[in-house]
């Protein structure tokens, strides 16, 4: 039986009147890859803000590897060992994609007040920033300026500098959005290699995507979770293909 790495326990967030999140309650398997969908507005991304700290919770727990976490800062959330990437690309678009990583692995350091330092200060990262660019595919482009990088490539930066955090939980929001079926499938292919010894919780709108990785999916909707279980289980549900079609149901 799997351990449990990730739980919430009637999370909740409030806006003044409006209710994002309502009692969710979610368990994430050490190890899998676990998909967290649902349509525009459902509350999946304000769910990531919760986990990861950028938003408070108003009511609710969440627990990490046996810890309660509920309330704890976005920085103590990583350095605990769970890492969000975001929808948007979020690397350095003036550094090489070495640099990127290299920048990224010196944030491990406790004191990394010297985040600017010299070129050959930061040769020390070498080993450890081009064994994350060969898993990324990235090798060929490690003197290539970030911003010169396609975007499909960019996205696999940026889950580069993640990994450089080596974190137990890796939280993709919506690591294939707006690629091509070409870009697609390079981060599918990522995500597959990525996942030994770690566990993915992604939110992904791309279905066949999370039909094809995903060991488990959590469907919410109107901020609840409407259900749960593998992808063949959640895509026959009545109330699933109720909330992505917009129909009424009774």
């Amino acid at each position: 039986m799997s351990n449990v790495i990730l739980e919430t326990r009637g999370l909740t967030k409030r806006f003044g009147g409006f209710l994002a999140v309502d009692d969710v309650s979610i368990r994430v398997n050490e190890g899998a890859i676990h998909a967290m969908i649902g349509p525009n507005g459902a509350g999946k991304t304000t769910c990531f803000n919760l986990l990861t700290g950028t938003l408070p919770v108003t009511s609710g727990t969440i627990r990490f590897d046996g810890k309660d976490i509920t309330g704890m800062s976005a920085d103590a959330v990583a350095r605990a060992g769970m890492v969000r990437s975001f929808q948007i690309s979020a690397v350095f678009p003036e550094f090489t994609a070495l640099n990127n990583v290299r920048f990224a692995l010196q944030k491990k350091r406790k004191n990394n007040f010297d985040f600017w330092r010299s070129e050959a200060a930061l040769s020390e990262f070498d080993d450890r920033a081009f064994d994350l660019l060969d898993m990324l595919g990235l090798t060929d482009v490690a003197d290539t300026r970030a911003a010169d990088l396609s975007y499909g490539r960019k996205r696999a930066l940026e889950i580069a500098t993640t990994l450089a955090l080596d974190p137990k939980v890796l939280l993709l929001d919506e690591p294939t959005s707006g690629m091509g079926r070409e870009d697609v499938s390079r981060v599918v292919d990522i995500i597959h290699r990525i996942r030994k010894g770690r566990t993915i919780l992604m939110v992904e709108h791309n279905l066949s995507v999370v039909e094809g990785l995903c060991d488990h999916v959590t469907v919410l909707a109107r901020g609840s979770v409407i259900a749960e279980g593998d992808y063949d289980h959640v895509s026959k549900d009545s109330e699933v293909i109720s909330a992505y079609l917009g129909t009424a149901h009774a």
